[in-house]
């Protein structure tokens, strides 16, 4: 019974209309005569025209409902929400919570265009208080009022705008006296802005200005549009329409948003008052080579060749050339990738991050910084080396393990002391080096072998853009002969970090020859991370020794790392320095932080599917925007997203006239 009498009221009100259009030359002739009628005959041709404009602002709203671009989407971050790496969901979080906060966030975006009033930003889920005042706000916008001015004489509308969020205004009194009387007018042909006062300061008494005044709202999928309109010059004689239009409802998904800090890249070259060994991530005498699994960060240079068989993330540096092959790739294959963006080595060569002929360094510096101008310790020489700086408790005349532990203090031959005041521990012998540095220390020695993992308290600065500590943890390695990895150690550690800046004046870094060989495992069985930097006079051994038959000896998957401290902030204590000549300006890779607001608008609410694997760990991510590429660290959080959809128009299910006009809530 509802619906059919729904649609008799429906019938009525378009035959009724019918016979208004039919009416519309008559009318517009009436209220345009100077000779008024009767009030009687005046008063109903009024009503007639006030229902026309009534019903025909309520099609143009429901136009522009329909002519919404539906692109604005609400997102609201799920607390707990996981999927495994299939994709499967094994935590739901707060889906259902969140939905409906992103549903009513995007639903009021829209009834704001017509109502007025902003929406606030989407409160955390868990924020009951802020849901409340969200809720609040959205409540208050269904229930503003929005205003329009028509002009019969020139048959244009105006809307009351609010010009400072650049949509229509939200009234808080209709009428010849109210907002306006004083608010601004937009013409919604022109675009212009002006004010009754300046327009017509006879607006209230020259038959020629209806006021409409609307109100929208949307439940459960359907707009329901209210309409009242009267002249401004007899505000009594009110004809209001009410109508509601149907179609589908917001959907929402979950998606993973790349909602964290966004980067561009750039490289720039700087110049540097001279260079020390801690300033390359690898430093090498003789020709050195990557194999193709290595990746480097930081600077790499070789006073031969340098073959870059894995990936250089920043620039190499060779006194001969740069090669981009591998030495394990037995097919001759050019593996070699250069830059953030990993590209070809001729690419490198012309962007700076492969160089030729570059200086040699001088190596007799890190004899100098261990034994000074002569080979007997003498504490007393101003010109001395480290084994001449070192303090009696800190200068030990055989071999010697030196374990550094987490409490700032460091076990040498078994005896606990304090990190050396200066900085200087000398092992006449061989010193066996492992623990976890707090502070700042140099060890140096004829050899030094790795007896265990070694990693600094406060971990090194491999990422350039991260702060620089206050103080942060260095410790030198400086060898007169080979630093090597024992067999001990390998069998005890699989997986060997090291935290420090190596050195070696006469021989290499590497895996020692009796340790056991195993078939080349590309998955990270065995795995070796150098945070710091090496500087080797030869490279006759390495952390990975390739024997044939498919078989290794060491650490064949490798990641060495640059401490950038050692760059901007400091090197160890007594850290040999390399000459200066031809050495005075570098490429520095930077990614500075994206800051601009509306770029960062569009980057933020961008899901993980719309972004490109870049194969960077660092910056795994880019999104290419406007012709800029931008880089994304990987952190996603879970939102849900919800959109309105655009698959059909809105129509009209209902409309009649009412009785009640639309006025502002109290």
């Amino acid at each position: 019974m509802n619906t059919m009498k729904k649609t008799r009221k429906g019938f009525a009100l378009i035959f009724a209309l019918l016979i208004a259009a039919g009416m519309m030359i008559p009318i517009l002739m009436l209220l345009s005569s100077l000779a008024p009628r009767k009030a009687n005959v005046t008063g109903e041709a009024i009503s007639d025209r006030a229902l026309a404009l009534s019903d025909s602002t309520v099609d143009n709203i429901l136009t522009q409902v329909n002519t919404f671009p539906f692109n604005v989407t609400g997102t609201s971050l799920i607390v707990g929400y996981e999927e495994d790496a299939d994709g499967n969901v094994i935590n739901e979080g707060t889906v259902d919570a969140s939905s409906q906060l992103a549903q009513t966030a995007v639903v009021y975006h829209y009834v704001s265009q017509l109502n007025g009033g902003v929406v606030p930003e989407v409160p955390d889920v868990a924020d009951t208080a802020a849901i409340a005042v969200f809720n609040a706000a959205c409540a208050e916008i269904a229930g503003n009022v929005s205003t329009y001015v028509y002009n019969l004489n020139t048959q244009e509308y105006y809307a009351l705008w609010d010009s400072v969020n650049n949509k229509v205004a939200s009234v808080a009194v209709v009428g010849p006296d109210g907002d306006v009387a004083t608010g601004t007018l937009k013409n919604l042909a022109s675009g212009a802005t002006t004010t009754f006062s300046a327009l017509d300061a006879s607006y209230k008494t020259d038959n020629i200005w209806v006021e409409v005044d609307t109100n929208t709202k949307y439940v459960a999928d359907q707009w329901n549009i209210t309409v009242t309109s009267y002249l401004l010059s007899k505000p009594d004689i009110k004809r209001t329409v009410k109508a509601l239009a149907s179609r589908g409802t917001p959907a929402t998904a979950v998606d993973a948003l790349a909602d964290g800090s966004w980067f561009t890249h750039d490289t720039v070259t700087v110049t540097v008052p001279g260079h020390s060994f801690a300033d390359y991530a690898g430093l090498y005498h003789t020709k050195a080579y990557f194999g193709k699994y290595e990746t480097t960060s930081g600077p790499i240079r070789s006073d031969a060749n340098l073959y870059m068989g894995g990936w250089a993330k920043d620039p190499v540096f060779a006194n001969n050339h740069v090669d981009d092959e591998a030495v394990d790739d037995y097919n001759g294959n050019h593996d070699g990738r250069f830059g953030p963006d990993q590209k070809s080595l001729t690419w490198a060569k012309s962007h700076g991050y492969a160089t030729d002929n570059y200086p040699a360094a001088d190596w007799a510096n890190v004899d100098t910084a261990l034994y000074g101008s002569n080979a007997t310790r003498n504490p007393t020489d101003p010109n001395g080396g480290i084994q001449d700086k070192a303090f009696p408790d800190y200068y030990i005349n055989t071999n010697a393990t030196v374990v550094f532990n987490a409490n700032g203090t460091v076990t040498i031959n078994g005896t606990n002391l304090p990190m050396p005041p200066n900085g200087a521990i000398f092992v006449s012998g061989t010193a066996t080096v492992s623990g976890a540095v707090n502070g700042q220390a140099s060890v140096g020695a004829s050899k030094i072998n790795i007896g265990g993992n070694i990693v600094y308290v406060t971990p090194p600065r491999t990422d350039r853009n991260a702060p620089i500590p206050t103080h942060p943890d260095l410790l030198g390695l400086i060898s007169h002969g080979d630093i090597t990895i024992t067999k001990d150690t390998f069998n005890a550690n699989p997986h060997l970090q090291i935290d420090a800046a190596m050195i070696s004046a006469a021989g290499n870094f590497g895996i020692a020859s009796n340790a056991p060989s195993h078939y080349i495992d590309p998955t990270g069985t065995y795995a070796g991370t150098w945070n710091g930097c090496q500087a080797c006079w030869n490279t006759s051994n390495a952390p990975a020794v390739n024997l044939g038959g498919n078989r290794v000896r060491g650490y064949e998957v490798q990641h060495t790392n640059f401490d950038w401290n050692l760059r901007d902030y400091g090197v160890p204590p007594f850290y040999p320095t390399t000459n200066t000549t031809g050495e005075s300006t570098d490429l520095i890779d930077q990614y500075p932080v994206v800051t601009d607001s509306a770029i960062n608008n569009v980057l933020t609410h961008l899901t993980k599917d719309d972004l490109t694997p870049t194969g960077n760990p660092t910056y795994p991510y880019s999104y290419v925007y406007n012709g800029v590429t931008y880089y994304y660290g990987g952190t996603f959080n879970w939102y849900a997203t919800s959109t309105m959809s655009k698959s059909a128009l809105y129509r009209i299910s209902w409309k009649e006239q009412i009785a009640s006009a639309v006025t502002p809530a109290p």
